[in-house]
């Protein structure tokens, strides 16, 4: 059975409109980045066992930044987004609504219809979005309940994920991959001299 989304065309921000969303998202930015620091996601999800501390060195600092660039790329955004399960990885999804029908390429456009639409993400309810976030991370900023920050954090995270990743552009995911390919080698560089280090400390004291 085909499910049917229903959504709202809705008229797209002025231009002027978009440049002070960029604006305004950057203390969002700088308050999402205060929230969520110190940030372990692999830890808060699977606890502090083996491992879980090395995971995160490798991935936490990618998922945060990606998430503050995503903030900030929402906030430009001018037509609705179906965010959508079952699209290839390197693919971004510029597939927008308007008046109803899907816009966008040929090959988006067969994506989208192929992919499970789990919401559209609308740019008219965009000030909707930011008061609820900004209220939720002055919540895990101030409310001292550090098991309350991570769940909040986790979801704000996951949320900007989740629409950032489908309107990023392949060629900004390429970019990106090859930084961080760079930035796990040197990553690895360093375990290597720590392990060679701490195990020649090791062998002295012995």
């Amino acid at each position: 059975m085909t499910r049917t989304h229903y959504y709202t065309p809705t008229t797209p921000p002025t231009s002027s409109a978009i440049t002070f969303r960029q604006i305004s998202s950057i203390p969002i930015i700088i308050l999402l980045w205060t929230a969520a620091v110190p940030f372990s996601p692999t830890a808060w999800l699977i606890g502090n066992i083996e491992g879980a501390s090395l995971i995160d060195r490798f991935v936490a600092a990618i998922i945060l930044l990606c998430a503050l660039y995503f903030q900030f790329k929402l906030s430009g955004l001018s037509h609705p987004v179906a965010v959508a399960l079952s699209n290839p990885i390197a693919q971004g999804s510029d597939s927008y609504v308007s008046n109803g029908r899907m816009g966008g390429s040929r090959a988006k456009r067969d994506a989208e219809e192929k992919a499970e639409v789990v919401f559209y993400y609308h740019p008219g309810s965009y000030w909707t979005y930011v008061v609820t976030e900004v209220g939720l991370l002055v919540i895990a900023e101030f409310g001292r309940m550090e098991y309350l920050r991570r769940a909040i954090v986790l979801c704000v995270v996951a949320g900007l994920w989740a629409v950032g990743w489908m309107i990023t552009p392949r060629s900004t995911k390429m970019w990106a991959w090859e930084h961080i390919k760079a930035f796990w080698f040197f990553i690895v560089l360093d375990l290597v001299r720590e392990i060679g280090f701490g195990g020649g400390r090791h062998r002295r004291r012995r």
